[in-house]
């Protein structure tokens, strides 16, 4: 069991190693990074979300699955309470203020949780961390992601974006049983296979990049760790008597908590003018400590 619950990490592990070794040997660069960030963000995520939804979800999954919509969302709301006064605490301001909220309160509710699910629960329980992504998506896409731009803090007109009409589209398509033709199901598989192995080399890029670049690690990533591993699952081990959920939910539920900052975080700062150096050490680090904290948590839970 002990060894069953690392494989699925060390998997990811070794595919970030490639991207740093990639980067070291310059076959990978950020701006390519950004590039494939863009086409990961805009096209095969939202690919990805679609095929989870509509592949998994089925009466009874909605029925128990609601719960984590509504987690995700209550939890993305208290960490931006938290982060904001943690931020000010720190003394920060601006674009860097702004960065610092997203790291602790967007975490990667689906680029690390799919294939960590499907690994250790099967392919049916990947629904759920996909119906987490969808509340905590709600709360990103209106307030959230505001911190990087200049214009108003709530907007629902952002809500219709790729990643957001995926996850609808596959809740409709599959919960309504309308079926795709064969061959079209197929070609998007393909196409959403892409998401998880790009993400990871991408992070594996950007550990490069802060070791050719010996950039000191600022307070402000560990107060972020902090968030993502301490208050986070702190509130859902608060929650979970509440939602009656049986063993393998649960401990799913567990695991969405303690994911780290969402890995294009990092280029969507550098796209968007914040503060890119904290956003890379703020995904890297935190990231890589969740490959020792989330599998030790799994052994205790």
């Amino acid at each position: 069991m002990t060894i069953s619950i690392f494989e699925p990490f060390l998997m990811l592990a070794l595919l970030i190693a490639l991207g740093a070794f990639l980067y070291h040997r310059r076959i990978l660069d950020l701006d390519f990074c950004r590039r494939l960030s863009r086409l990961v963000v805009r096209v095969t995520f939202p690919v990805l979300l679609f095929l989870s939804m509509y592949k998994n979800i089925t009466a009874q999954a909605l029925q128990r699955g609601w719960l984590f919509t509504v987690c995700g969302l209550g939890i993305s709301v208290f960490l931006a309470v938290t982060a904001h006064f943690s931020g000010r605490g720190l003394g920060l301001e601006g674009k860097t203020f702004g960065t610092f909220q997203i790291l602790c309160t967007n975490g990667n509710n689906a680029f690390l949780p799919i294939p960590l699910v499907s690994a250790l629960f099967g392919p049916e329980y990947v629904v759920y961390p996909v119906l987490f992504e969808l509340g905590a998506g709600l709360f990103y896409w209106t307030y959230g992601v505001s911190h990087l731009r200049a214009d108003s803090r709530f907007s629902p007109k952002r809500l219709f974006n790729p990643n957001m009409l995926g996850l609808v589209l596959g809740l409709i398509f599959g919960a309504l049983g309308l079926r795709l033709p064969g061959f079209l199901v197929g070609g998007m598989e393909i196409l959403g296979n892409i998401t998880v192995g790009s993400a990871m080399l991408i992070i594996g890029a950007l550990v490069g990049d802060l070791v050719a670049r010996r950039l000191p690690l600022r307070r402000e990533v560990w107060v972020v760790a902090l968030h993502r591993f301490l208050l986070s699952p702190a509130l859902g081990l608060v929650c979970l008597p509440f939602l009656g959920l049986p063993a393998p939910l649960s401990t799913i539920f567990l695991m969405m908590t303690t994911m780290p900052p969402l890995v294009t975080t990092a280029l969507v700062a550098a796209s968007l003018g914040g503060d890119e150096e904290l956003a890379a050490a703020g995904v890297v680090i935190p990231t890589v400590l969740s490959f020792v904290i989330v599998p030790l948590g799994l052994l205790l839970f």
